[in-house]
């Protein structure tokens, strides 16, 4: 019992780690993916990165277009979900680790679903690091300084 409630413990400590460094996990609603690639325009061999890519189901729609996918996850449960989810399909690859990290350039699209007060940080990011053309959505939270060319039911397109 004692194990139990250690495992339990951790999984609280961490789940709140990864709440406060990014975002708390809620999931994107599964009717709003297509038509979110579809906004990004998405297409194959784009490189796509999703930055919390929590159970790795949007991964797995933009794989099925041809592009080639790179998941992020910092709660090692959602991390481990989608990494079994994914593990077979070839173009994807989901990592266990701190987006912040990680540099955008390389990305023609850049995914992600934070809250209010990391906007401001990953505008400050992708200013310095996505190339000319690249595509950022945030799914619900706008960036304040920034002006969104395509605007969704739910997400907001920056064109870099």
């Amino acid at each position: 019992m004692l194990i139990v409630a250690l495992i339990i413990l951790v999984f609280l400590l961490i789940t709140a780690w990864a709440s406060y460094t990014g975002a708390p996990w809620v999931p994107a609603r599964r009717h709003d993916f297509q038509a979110i690639l579809d906004d990004a325009v998405v297409k194959k061999n784009d490189r796509l990165i999703e930055l919390g890519c929590g159970d790795g189901r949007l991964l797995l729609a933009a794989s099925q277009r041809g592009a080639h996918v790179v998941g992020y996850e910092i709660n090692p449960l959602l991390w481990l979900i989608a990494w079994l989810r994914c593990r077979r399909q070839p173009g994807i690859s989901v990592h266990f680790g701190n987006f912040w990290q990680i540099n955008l350039k390389p990305y023609d699209v850049v995914i992600t679903f934070l809250v209010p007060r990391t906007m401001s940080r990953l505008g400050r990011k992708a200013a310095g690091e996505m190339k000319k053309g690249s595509r950022l959505v945030s799914y619900i939270f706008e960036l304040k300084d920034k002006k969104p060319f395509k605007r969704g039911r739910s997400w907001f397109i920056y064109k870099y």
